[in-house]
């Protein structure tokens, strides 16, 4: 018999899936349960109290790898770290998201949590995401032009369509759905166009 824990993360990965692909308006809580194999029609308010809070905790999730990945990546650094290795520490672990096995569909919801209205960030983490973005900014500061913070915010929100562009497949539209070991290729395509972004 399935813990309670396991149908949580099987109907949380299944409205991930339909979120990446639909959307939330699309996404209803009678598809969820069908592509989670779940019978019980309850289950998501059982689990989650409401659609819309099992769509925020789909996003919550993403959001907490990626930003604990950005966190200990640029901790891990010290206090003069070169651009590229800052570059890397904030698009490695979308790129290892994206690579997971559960396929681009985490990474294309979390580059989705800013779509929302802004008294939805506090519950998907958009917030966050914008908070630990200012601390990279911050320490790629002395390695770029001189310029105020709109500046500096121009240069890595290109940073972030790129990101957004590869989490959605774009970049990659004829290849087969990444896997964990095609992390590295990904990063080194990745991480010298975007520090070339920053620095332009």
């Amino acid at each position: 018999m399935e813990t309670p824990s396991a149908t949580r993360e099987r109907l949380l990965s299944a409205a991930e899936q339909l979120l990446a692909e639909r959307g939330s308006a699309a996404t209803s809580v009678r598809d969820v349960l069908a592509a989670a194999g779940v019978a019980n029609a309850s289950a998501v308010g059982y689990y989650f109290g409401s659609k819309e809070a099992l769509v925020s905790a789909v996003e919550r999730r993403a959001v907490n790898q990626v930003n604990a990945g950005r966190v200990a990546g640029l901790a891990a650094l010290g206090s003069a770290p070169a651009l590229e290795d800052l570059v890397r520490a904030w698009v490695a672990p979308l790129v290892e998201l994206s690579c997971s096995g559960r396929g681009p569909a985490t990474a294309r919801v979390f580059t989705r949590i800013f779509d929302e209205p802004r008294e939805q960030w506090v519950a998907n983490g958009a917030q966050e995401v914008i908070d630990v973005g200012w601390t990279y900014l911050r320490a790629s500061a002395p390695h770029l032009p001189a310029g105020d913070d709109g500046e500096l915010l121009w240069r890595w929100q290109s940073v972030t369509a790129v990101l957004a562009f590869y989490a959605h497949g774009f970049l990659q539209p004829f290849e087969a759905p990444p896997r964990p070991e095609d992390a590295e290729t990904h990063l080194s395509r990745l991480v010298p166009q975007c520090t070339a972004l920053l620095r332009a």
